[in-house]
């Protein structure tokens, strides 16, 4: 098995940005979801009811973020901002601080057609991963759950031809692996680095927006259903847990335990 693709989602459900190395931290792959939108409330907000997320586009210029989205001016961003008015906001239950930025809010806003806020996770702020599945120190940035989602090109593959991974929204992609052979793992050794995989992922309704037009389509999530469905629940991928620190690379070597 290796490492067939990476990715990096610096702003919760924006699109997805390919890396071909990522240094990977407590909170996960560094960058990943340290920024969010919310809403007056600082409830998080996600394709969930906000599909046209998915066309704002984040890359990585020197040490800055660009945003863009057609039609639109850019937006430029720290890759972290923790000068301003701290407030509270939540996932999933989740209350923690994080630190709006006025700018970011206003392109928001403009962007999504409706008042937003635009938030970052600064250093000093931890949230905690479920203790049911973590351990003391475990943390996550602003991700549903988890420092690290990792799914496998041959449970894709069983969805049917031609579905898009980035619908899905993993950090690592796996090839190599037998369909829900994640089924059975404990832990990953990716490259040098060791990852927990404590349980499966429960999709929501995200992997239905197309990543290129944000259409909302039945598929993949009908044949989910039919194939993965659990307590209710429609299980793809699994949750990761980094153990200490380092860099992965696409074409690192896999191995399940």
């Amino acid at each position: 098995m290796k490492v067939e693709a990476l990715y990096v989602h610096p702003i919760k459900s924006c699109a997805a940005l390919p890396v071909q190395e990522a240094r990977v931290t407590a909170r996960g792959l560094e960058h990943d979801r340290r920024w969010m939108v919310t809403n007056d409330e600082g409830e998080f907000l996600t394709q969930r009811t906000l599909p046209e997320m998915a066309l704002i586009h984040v890359t990585i210029d020197g040490e800055r973020f660009t945003v863009r989205r057609d039609g639109q001016p850019p937006l430029f961003l720290p890759f972290v901002h923790d000068d301003g008015a701290r407030l509270d906001v939540e996932v999933w239950g989740d209350r923690m601080q994080a630190v709006r930025h006025e700018h970011g809010s206003d392109w928001f806003s403009r962007v999504l057609g409706g008042r937003v806020q635009l938030v970052c996770m600064p250093d000093d702020v931890r949230r905690d991963v479920d203790r049911d599945y973590a351990r003391d120190g475990d943390i996550v940035s602003f991700a549903d759950g988890f420092p690290v989602l990792v799914v496998t090109r041959a449970s894709l593959e069983a969805l049917g031809d031609g579905i898009d991974v980035r619908r899905f929204r993993p950090n690592v992609v796996v090839a190599g692996a037998a369909a829900w052979a994640e089924d059975e793992w404990r832990a990953l050794d990716v490259g040098a680095l060791t990852l927990r995989t404590p349980k499966p992922c429960a999709r929501c309704t995200i992997p239905g927006v197309d990543p290129d037009s944000a259409a909302i389509t039945k598929e993949p999530l009908r044949t989910l259903a039919k194939l993965r469905t659990r307590d209710n629940q429609a299980l793809f991928g699994i949750n990761a847990i980094p153990d200490g620190e380092g860099v992965i690379r696409v074409g690192d070597p896999v191995v399940a335990r």
